[in-house]
């Protein structure tokens, strides 16, 4: 019963962020309408439906194995609360503050359920080529980061009309910019949660780069190189972390058998 009533209630707040209030399938369903601002529209679409809506799926899915998908909501939170700050969109608070509260209220149930994993002790193990394609992203994600948050200090978004429960987009780019920073790099360090957090990182990075090059100069786009260099670095991300890693004694014991 316990089990049932942790797996309904995932879906339920799941659904806060796909449909209402967090517009998230609403804004990724007009991102290739050039009506709209589609690069600011998908990535308040990514964040609400991969990060926040995609991870309580994940927890309805395996709420006896979701520590990733916790460390992916705690990390939406955090993003949420530093572009609140930075770009001082203190209407992102509102749902900052219903996140903290559904993510607490299931997370407290899941720790009842008869088995659940816990987030610690954390096994740290590093994946080499995963924290070299990290740490290539930090520096850009972070001035892209800070960039969109200036335009909103600005009110960029409520000048062209961009503005979802009063929140401006902006606000939320600057916050998946930065979130896509940290995912990347617990990937690269965290083997449990490598999978999900690569591919989270990937999806968000390479779907961004493919909306802002095929609509160049559209608000808040990337210039066509770096839309192309996104893509690839998304790419690269997912793809490293999903497929198995080579072993570095395993390389070294076949190049010795070869000599």
């Amino acid at each position: 019963m316990r089990l049932i009533v942790v797996r309904s209630l995932a879906v339920l707040c799941s659904l806060t962020w796909l449909l209402l209030p967090g517009f998230g399938l609403l804004d990724l369903s007009v991102t290739w309408d050039p009506d709209w601002a589609v690069v600011l529209e998908a990535s308040w679409g990514l964040f609400m439906t991969v990060l926040v809506g995609g991870s309580f799926l994940a927890v309805a899915a395996r709420p006896h194995a979701a520590a990733p998908a916790w460390m992916t909501l705690l990390v939406a939170e955090a993003a949420l609360l530093l572009s609140a700050a930075v770009g001082l969109e203190w209407q992102l608070l509102g749902l900052a503050a219903l996140l903290a509260g559904e993510g607490a209220v299931l997370f407290v149930l899941t720790r009842r359920l008869p088995a659940h994993e816990r987030i610690r002790p954390m096994h740290w193990s590093l994946s080499a080529p995963l924290l070299v394609l990290a740490l290539l992203g930090v520096m850009p994600w972070l001035l892209h980061a800070w960039d969109m948050w200036a335009a909103n200090r600005r009110g960029a978004g409520e000048t062209i009309g961009e503005l979802t429960m009063g929140i401006d987009h902006y606000a939320v780019q600057g916050g998946l910019a930065v979130a896509l920073v940290a995912l990347s790099l617990l990937a690269a360090c965290w083997p449990r949660g490598r999978r999900h957090l690569g591919v989270s990182t990937g999806l968000c990075a390479g779907y961004l780069g493919l909306v802002s090059l095929a609509f160049p100069g559209t608000w808040a786009a990337f210039p066509p190189l770096w839309s192309w260099l996104c893509m690839a670095w998304g790419i690269a991300v997912a793809v490293i972390a999903v497929v198995p890693r080579l072993q570095l004694r395993e390389l070294r014991r076949q190049v010795v058998e070869a000599q």
